[in-house]
This record gives C-alpha cells, sequence and structure tokens, in this order.
C-alpha cells in the first residue's frame, strides 16, 4: 500500500498518457514543488460529482472514482498567464482503498498499485483502430504532447485511441479499469462504429 497525492480532474489518462496541466491552487502548487523536491508523483482521477476547483475552502470535494492512474512530472514551465505549467506522464494504475484530505483540502489515498497489462500484438481484424490512432496522433494538438507509442501493441494502441476519442468519461473510466487489452480493443470498435454512424448521418 503506498500513500500518494490525488489530483482530481474531469477526464482520464493511462499509463503512458501526457497530460498538460496549469496549476494554480496552493493545494497543488505545494503538491507540485514537493513532487519535484522528492523526485515523486501524484494520482489523476476521475471526478465522478463535483468541481474540480474549490471556489471556498467549505466546499465540499468531488466524489471520484476507484481507479485511477500515477503520473510523474516530466516537463514544468511558467505560462504567459503567470500559471505553473507541468507535463505529467501516466506510470501505473491504481486502486484507492482509502482516501481522506489534509488541512489544506489536498486530497491523499492509500492506494494498491495493479500489475502492468500482459503485452499483446494488435489483431489483424482491429488494424483499422491502429489507422485511427495514426490519424489522431498526427493532429498538432497531440503532436506537442510528445507521445511514444508502439502501434504494434494492443495496450498501447487501446490506451492512446481511449484518450483521444471524443468519448464520454465514464466510458473512458470504464477502459482503464478493463485488464483484458482486447477486450478494451473490442469496445472501442463499438464506440469508434458509433461514432462514425452519427457523424455520416
Amino acid at each position: 500500500m503506498a500513500q500518494i497525492p490525488l489530483f482530481p480532474m474531469p477526464l482520464v489518462i493511462f499509463p503512458g498518457g501526457r497530460l498538460p496541466l496549469q496549476i494554480f491552487e496552493t493545494r497543488y502548487l505545494d503538491m507540485v514543488k514537493q513532487c519535484l523536491r522528492n523526485g515523486t508523483g501524484f494520482g489523476v482521477v476521475m471526478i465522478t460529482e463535483g468541481d474540480q476547483v474549490l471556489s471556498n475552502l467549505d466546499q465540499q470535494l468531488p466524489a471520484i472514482s476507484h481507479c485511477g492512474t500515477y503520473c510523474t512530472i516530466i516537463d514544468f514551465d511558467e505560462l504567459p498567464n503567470g500559471m505553473l505549467g507541468i507535463m505529467v506522464e501516466g506510470q501505473k494504475k491504481f486502486v484507492i482503498r482509502d482516501e481522506y484530505e489534509q488541512a489544506d483540502r489536498l486530497m491523499m489515498g492509500d492506494v494498491e498499485f495493479l500489475a502492468d497489462e500482459t503485452e499483446v500484438e494488435m489483431p489483424e481484424e482491429q488494424e483499422h483502430l491502429t489507422s485511427l490512432l495514426e490519424s489522431l496522433m498526427s493532429h498538432e494538438a497531440v503532436q506537442q504532447l510528445g507521445l511514444n507509442c508502439d502501434l504494434t501493441q494492443a495496450v498501447e494502441v487501446g490506451a492512446r485511441l481511449t484518450e483521444l476519442l471524443p468519448c464520454p468519461n465514464n466510458f473512458k473510466q470504464r477502459m482503464l479499469e478493463m485488464k483484458d487489452p482486447l477486450v478494451r480493443l473490442v469496445e472501442l470498435d463499438k464506440i469508434v462504429e458509433r461514432i462514425q454512424k452519427t457523424q455520416s448521418s
């Protein structure tokens, strides 16, 4: 069991994914400083109900999913708006066994890290998903993330597609919690088909 800070967000990131964040709340500025000083990371977890930013100290913290991704900071810089910008990279999935808050309202979690998924080659019948991912990764905004993705591996293709596709967060969370990369590809295939039908109608 490990004790880590939690960063609730209205999104889902997988191991290997990258996410640019703007940090401005004091509790998170302190968290980032500590992470950089100690060479540690924090857990990104999806918000299921409530707000990401606290407008006052009495506001209730958001409800969060029980499964998230431990992320480390790979780059940081001051942004033109004066805020701290960081780039984080997902490292490992975890399950929250207990959660609580510190005096500064930072959420903390006692978490259990999950084993890495077994690498499996991309099935031939789903090569169209690889092509779709290649197309999404050619967009300028995605290229700025500097993602490394082995397009021959089902785990990586499934993870990057889930992050980049315009589908609901509760679907993305379900994909994160799956342990079988081939089952994840089948589910992604279904939602891609639905998206394509919606766009063509």
